[in-house]
């Protein structure tokens, strides 16, 4: 069955039924989110001002280009205000995110989850993740997105 959600059409991503139920991309709030990633780019930027690290966290997702789509695709990742008259989203649940990467549950690439990882490990103290591990067959592009995530968090986003 096609899932309309990774675009799997032979159940080689997540498993033999793979179906946009079982797909972690699924909406799990069954369309009641709609997220435009751009606007969510723009929000987590800048609730992460004034925080090193957060901002290196956010600015490697957001530079990266992968992430903020997908977490737009699965508000279960997010922290989500449902007090006003619509859902708005106004930041990452990095324990989920961390959880779900533990899991193996995100269908990614390897580099795409080692950006992921990186970025969760400059937000949250509770991702463990060996940076020799994390840095290991990354592309020059995205070396260089993680090492001015990391100039960003120690306070020097020109040393990179």
């Amino acid at each position: 069955m096609f899932c309309a959600y990774c675009g799997d059409v032979d159940g080689e991503e997540t498993g033999v039924d793979h179906d946009e139920r079982d797909c972690p991309w699924y909406d799990t709030d069954n369309g009641a989110v709609t997220i435009d990633p751009a606007k969510l780019a723009d929000t987590l930027k800048a609730r992460a001002d004034g925080v090193p690290t957060l901002r290196a966290a956010i600015g490697l997702l957001v530079s990266h280009g992968l992430w903020t789509n997908r977490l737009a695709e699965r508000p279960g990742l997010l922290l989500i205000d449902y007090s006003g008259p619509a859902p708005e989203p106004y930041g990452v649940d990095w324990v989920k995110v961390i959880e779900a990467l533990d899991a193996k549950d995100l269908p990614a690439s390897g580099g795409e989850l080692r950006i992921l990882a990186l970025a969760a490990s400059l937000a949250h103290p509770g991702a463990r993740i060996p940076l020799g591990d994390a840095v290991t067959g990354l592309d020059a592009t995205n070396l260089r997105l993680v090492l001015h995530a990391i100039a960003t968090a120690n306070g020097r986003p020109d040393a990179a």
